[in-house]
């Protein structure tokens, strides 16, 4: 392996990971609340669901859609916008702003991650 597949590989990694497979993760698709004082009344909402009780486009709301398109734009700029990192980094990002959009509140594509 040379050293630019190694930096390359490297990119990916650092780029469309965090992005992707943590706040994917954590705010669209883990159920519940760590908190056992809630009685259970958030077992089927996800994080994104019940932040700012559901309200949609609120100043919280709005900051967490910027931040992954921030990512994004920097991460595009680090690898000069060239493929296949500016494919998956693209694909990436507009799966994080889809799911974020009001009109996908509560909604679950195919059933995935759907309530028992």
């Amino acid at each position: 392996m040379s050293l630019s597949n190694f930096v390359q590989i490297t990119l990916a990694i650092w780029n469309v990971n965090p992005i992707f497979q943590i706040t994917y993760h954590f705010f669209h698709w883990k159920k519940g609340t760590p908190f056992a004082d809630d009685q259970g009344m958030y077992n089927g909402l996800t994080w994104w669901e019940q932040m700012d009780n559901g309200k949609q486009l609120t100043r919280n709301r709005k900051f967490l859609i910027v931040v992954p398109v921030v990512l994004y734009l920097i991460a595009l700029h680090t690898t000069d916008y060239q493929q296949p990192m500016l494919f998956l980094n693209t694909l990436a990002v507009s799966v994080l702003v889809v799911a974020k959009l009001p009109n996908m509140h509560k909604v679950r594509i195919f059933g995935i991650n759907a309530e028992n």
